[in-house]
């Protein structure tokens, strides 16, 4: 009897943690003691392993809602990025309006379709998140429907490179107000993070992309929108610059766009409110390492950097229709955290504007039909397993593992751990180097195929020694880890 009544409650037990929420098992999101990856208020290491869906907010109805979070739930993402007021665009079609309706025909601010007055939500009484009255009933579905499958939502108040740098639609007082009904409707949310921009820049001196002189300065529209932000969801008056404890209670980071050297670090790494840097690179798929090493190697303060826009898979950069590729996207996605990066955000040419099926990103796709892009799965199941069993979180970017880099297409990179008892390369291709055993001890070796996980076995390496490697007949890219024999 009591061994069957320990066995139910084992059981009991084990149901009870699989239903759990991160946030419930584990506590509220922080940076680390070392300051280089997120972990939760017991300590867990919290891995990012995000999806974009930009348009989800704005684009979908909620049964299209269902959909795409049920299969990003069941893939491995830990983290779903949209906007709250999104100005449409992509999928190519015209961008809409920057007071578009939703889909069901729910504008969200007051304001005609062209003008939005940004510090007047429309909220209409009487109306649920399950039968929306207005823009932001449904946003409420979004939010709960997130939730209740155990995933982060990572919000931004608005597309920003349209919106702020764009048409200049928000001022700081905007921005302020906006932050706080916010910050004040999601208080309670434990899953929501709050990501600032939205493809831009935040300051800019210099020549844009069409040779012409750009000169500007929205740094205070950003900082007052992390101020509304923080007194929604606080209720004190916090400041950008003024260290108080209650920005504990709000996670935020900024999202730039996708030229090297620019990520929110240029512009706020010193602000109290940023919880994390914040990487885009768009087609400039070798420049991830560079860009998030850059991030790692910052002091004063030490802040964890994310990876939360790169080439989508399907995408063409300029190039054919499938030119980011799954071996792409697994590039991307490795090198981020090889170059200590504490989390990489996915994303899928069809999917995050989620309309039209034309265009540079799409090729003919729907969202729907992109769901199943192989790069998702190699990404957020496979790669994420892999992470968390050589333990991420403890990787250090060490070049003396390896000597001939390459660059580009054949850059290989490498880390030891903080408890010194692996090392790992990360092959970009097929190409070879020479691999250094710098553990302590002899070392087991073997490789991964980053496309199923699939494990073949290297001779064991003697302390210092040093071989020419290169990955296994036929891989396209390849992780190579020594691990100390115990």
């Amino acid at each position: 009897m009591k061994l069957r009544s320990a066995l139910l409650l084992w059981l009991f037990t084990t149901a009870l943690s699989f239903a759990q929420s991160p946030w419930e098992q584990h506590g509220k999101l922080e940076t680390s003691e070392n300051g280089h990856y997120i972990q939760h208020s017991d300590k867990t290491p919290f891995l990012w392993i995000g999806d974009t869906g930009w348009g989800m907010m704005q684009q979908l109805t909620r049964e299209e809602v269902d959909q795409y979070l049920d299969n990003r739930k069941e893939l491995g993402f830990t983290v779903i990025q949209t906007v709250a007021h999104w100005s449409p665009h992509g999928g190519g079609l015209r961008r809409s309006p920057d007071n578009a309706a939703n889909a069901y025909g729910h504008h969200p601010f007051t304001g005609d379709e062209n003008s939005p007055n940004t510090s007047e939500p429309l909220t209409v009484k009487g109306g649920s998140a399950q039968s929306p009255n207005d823009y932001w009933d449904h946003v409420d579905y979004v939010i709960e429907a997130a939730k209740k499958r155990n995933l982060y939502l990572a919000v931004l108040p608005c597309w920003a490179s349209q919106l702020v740098t764009g048409t200049g639609e928000y001022t700081a007082e905007e921005a302020k107000t906006f932050g706080a009904f916010l910050g004040k409707r999601y208080a309670k949310e434990p899953h929501v993070i709050w990501v600032l921009g939205g493809d831009t820049k935040a300051q800019f001196k210099g020549y844009d992309k069409n040779q012409k002189y750009s000169d500007y300065d929205y740094r205070d529209v950003y900082r007052s929108m992390a101020e509304g932000i923080g007194k929604g969801v606080t209720g004190k008056n916090l400041k950008w610059n003024e260290k108080n404890p209650a920005w504990d209670d709000v996670f935020l980071t900024y999202h730039p766009n996708g030229d090297y050297p620019y990520g929110s670090s240029q512009w706020f790494h010193g602000d109290v409110w940023l919880d994390a840097n914040g990487v885009e690179v768009w087609k400039e798929v070798n420049d991830v390492y560079r860009t998030m090493v850059d991030d790692y190697q910052l002091t004063n303060p030490i802040k964890p950097s994310l990876f939360l826009e790169g080439s989508y898979e399907y995408g063409t950069y300029r190039h054919e229709c499938g030119w980011v590729t799954p071996v792409r996207v697994r590039r991307q996605f490795y090198q981020t955290f090889f170059a200590g990066g504490s989390g990489h955000t996915y994303g899928a040419g069809p999917i995050w504007a989620m309309r039209g099926n034309e265009g540079d990103y799409n090729c003919g796709y729907t969202w729907q039909q992109a769901l199943d892009f192989p790069g998702a799965k190699q990404v957020a199941a496979i790669g994420k397993q892999i992470l968390r069993d050589y333990k991420w979180h403890e990787w250090i970017p060490n070049g003396n593992v390896i000597s001939g880099t390459g660059m580009g297409n054949e850059l290989k990179t490498a880390v030891t751990t903080t408890s010194e008892d692996m090392a790992l390369v990360y092959f970009s291709n097929n190409s070879s180097t020479t691999v250094k055993n710098v553990l302590k001890k002899e070392a087991e070796a073997f490789w991964i195929n980053p496309i199923n996980g699939e494990l073949e076995i290297e001779e064991n390496f003697n302390r210092n020694k040093s071989r020419i490697m290169a990955p296994p007949a036929r891989w396209e890219d390849a992780l190579l880890v020594l691990k100390i024999i115990n």
